[in-house]
């Protein structure tokens, strides 16, 4: 048994964890990472350039939130002296009349930020590399952007450990006590004691948490690249995010073109969901060329200026079948803190989710409305309408 006692214990150094961990310790709060693999990591849910950050949501709680997600963001700006947030507005596409956008549009308005609806042809003028039928609305908004998310989770460790805070790569998590006085964190070689654990683990926080049988699905996804011949077309000036609400109900997202070609960069388009369940321990990554004929062919018909996919990425989901997040107490241990479940659209969350976090840990509770979250909740399957990736 180590004789020290850390203030707080952080398992999982991915989005949630390394902005907890911020948070925790310009708050001078003792902290203690524990990460399973080394830092930026490319098996779970935080890696990769881009992650879209935005207001429209059908849900009018999380627009609420964003409020402050982007002033955080922003603030981690202005401390880390790092560009971390690009705004290219969005355009959301659909039928006409298509409940997401209308239910979307609602919490935009309810929330008062600004959007407008455009036809075919403003979206021709304002953006003419895409390709739509006149029975399709479009829904703008000003405000919507990307997030370059491997350098998020890289400077909110590295500013973690510049107040103090201690982060163990490579350090596997067995098992964490919480019926002792004081929480027991255990690895395969030692064990280390916090007067509060905070589970950050992605798709293994399942398992970690496995008393609770916790409702979290794990998904292999896919992310398509391309590389058009005039790249100057879909840069982040001239070319936005964008989503699309199929006829078939499918959700297709895009980020504009970021980072170098050479290096894998590129315009990045997928679909939300319909992933593969599988464990988040297995060694299969392999792309599916299914997969990406199929974005292939959607591409072709609304932005055939890209061509054919250049490279693909994988990664992971795990989500909840409301696809809302759990931030919650163990209902056990109030000084085992959980927070999970924010694949799909949770990256945009991570400096606010790092503050919330931070807020209960020191005073067990927080100004911000997490009642959604709530581990006890009725998880009710999902009403078909779907959600977006971030």
């Amino acid at each position: 048994m180590q004789s020290r006692i850390y203030d707080t214990i952080i398992v999982g150094a991915g989005g949630m964890g390394s902005a907890t961990a911020y948070h925790l310790a310009k708050s001078g709060v003792d902290v203690l990472v524990l990460e399973q693999f080394q830092r930026g990591h490319t098996f779970g849910s935080s890696h990769g350039e881009t992650r879209i950050i935005r207001f429209f949501y059908d849900k009018p709680f999380y627009t609420e939130l964003m409020k402050t997600a982007y002033t955080e963001w922003r603030d981690l700006e202005s401390v880390s002296g790092k560009p971390l947030l690009f705004i290219t507005g969005s355009v959301g596409i659909g039928a006409k009349g298509n409940p997401y956008g209308r239910a979307t549009r609602q919490s935009l308005d309810a929330a008062g930020v600004e959007s407008e609806w455009w036809d075919a042809a403003q979206l021709a003028e304002r953006f003419p590399q895409f390709r739509l039928t006149d029975d399709m609305e479009i829904l703008y908004q000003k405000d919507t952007g990307f997030l370059r998310a491997a350098e998020c989770v890289s400077t909110h460790l590295r500013l973690a450990e510049q107040h103090g805070a201690e982060i163990r790569e490579e350090t596997q998590v067995t098992d964490i006590n919480w019926q002792t006085d004081v929480p027991t964190v255990r690895t395969e070689n030692t064990q280390f004691q916090g007067r509060k654990v905070i589970v950050t683990a992605g798709a293994w926080a399942g398992t970690l948490l496995a008393e609770l049988n916790l409702p979290l699905t794990v998904t292999k996804q896919q992310v398509c690249y391309y590389q058009p011949t005039d790249s100057e077309r879909f840069q982040p000036d001239r070319f936005p995010v964008f989503t699309e609400v199929t006829p078939d109900g499918e959700f297709i997202y895009a980020v504009p073109a970021f980072g170098a070609f050479d290096k894998g960069g590129g315009v990045k388009i997928a679909r939300h969901g319909r992933g593969q369940v599988i464990s988040p321990d297995t060694p299969e990554r392999t792309p599916d060329a299914d997969y990406t004929a199929h974005i292939d062919a959607y591409v072709q018909e609304r932005l055939p200026e890209l061509g054919k996919t250049t490279h693909t990425e994988v990664c992971l989901y795990t989500e909840t079948p409301d696809e809302d997040f759990i931030i919650d107490a163990h209902p056990h241990c109030p000084d085992l803190l959980i927070a999970a479940g924010f694949s799909g659209h949770g990256f945009k969350f991570c400096a606010l989710v790092g503050r919330i976090l931070s807020e209960l840990v020191q005073t067990g509770k927080t100004g911000f409305d997490i009642y959604p979250f709530r581990i006890d909740r009725e998880h009710k399957i999902s009403s078909g309408i779907p959600r977006l990736q971030s």
